[in-house]
């Protein structure tokens, strides 16, 4: 399984996420895996960045919380399907929630089996 280290990014004011990791990459191909959920992969068909819009409606949460979570993002792909979770833990008045979406989609890339973490703690 690869895992990467990711550099997280919050636009408050357009309510827009964007997830980049952290290692140098050669861009191939951008796949929507749901409205306003969109995963990049390098020329190798590593997961390298995603783009999340409305994410505080998405999670149904308030803004500020989206400004600074801890992120981890779980993909994996077989023949069939590419599915994805992304998980968000944040503390909201001294408790810690986690909320996430889950996707998956028919895999008509071509992309290869394979599992994959990205992660902002």
């Amino acid at each position: 399984m690869n895992s990467f280290e990711l550099k997280y990014s919050y636009d408050y004011e357009h309510d827009l996420i964007y997830m980049v990791i952290k290692k140098k990459f050669n861009y191939r191909e951008s796949i929507d895996l749901d409205y306003g959920i969109i995963l990049d992969f390098d020329e190798n068909y590593i997961p390298v960045a995603f783009e999340i819009f409305s994410p505080s409606k998405r999670f149904n949460v308030d803004k500020k919380y989206l400004i600074d979570p801890e992120i981890e993002v779980y993909i994996s792909a077989n023949n069939d399907l590419i599915r994805t979770e992304i998980k968000f833990t944040f503390t909201n008045h001294s408790k810690t929630e986690v909320v996430s979406i889950k996707n998956k989609i028919a895999n008509n890339y071509n992309t290869p089996k394979m599992e994959t973490v990205l992660a902002k703690i």
